[in-house]
Formats: structure tokens, C-alpha cells, sequence
């Protein structure tokens, strides 16, 4: 479509896209590792003043939804960045 990481709306959808999938490799770790990889611990501390709040909200199941719920608002932000940014 005409976004480049040197434009400046390409590297803010860049960035919006690189989150969503840390944040889809958090709920990844969290389903498979159990919380014993580094990884994991390393994301839920840079994510973490986000999705504490998120988490917050959200009732507690077995799953945790609040990095899913995070990665889809991200991706409607980019799509609606995506829509309003003429080329």
C-alpha cells in the first residue's frame, strides 16, 4: 500500500505491529512455558504498566485475554491509521 518504515506513519504501524506480536509471543509463553521462561518475564516487564490495568478490568479466567484484548485494540489503531493516512 505505499507504507515504508522510513515514513513516518509506516514507523508507527512498524511499531503498532512489532507489539501486537510480542504481545501474541506473551499469551504463546504464558499457555506453553508456564512462566518459567525469561522471555516471558522480560515481555510482562516492558508490558506491564498496560496490562496491569487491562488485567484489572478484565474478570480472572484460566487464560489470561488481557494481552489478546491489547494486540486487537493495536491492530485497530493500525487500522485506523491505515484508513485516515493518504499517500
Amino acid at each position: 500500500m505505499g507504507y515504508f518504515i522510513t515514513d513516518p506513519v509506516g514507523l508507527i504501524i512498524a511499531a503498532l505491529n512489532v507489539a501486537t506480536v510480542l504481545l501474541l509471543i506473551i499469551c504463546f509463553l504464558k499457555a506453553a512455558a508456564e512462566g518459567r521462561s525469561k522471555l516471558l518475564r522480560v515481555l510482562e516487564r516492558i508490558f506491564a504498566p498496560i496490562l496491569y490495568p487491562l488485567r484489572r478490568l478484565l474478570p480472572v479466567w484460566r487464560f489470561d485475554i488481557a494481552p489478546i484484548i491489547l494486540a486487537a485494540v493495536l491492530q485497530l489503531i493500525v487500522m485506523v491509521i491505515k484508513r485516515g493516512y493518504r499517500y
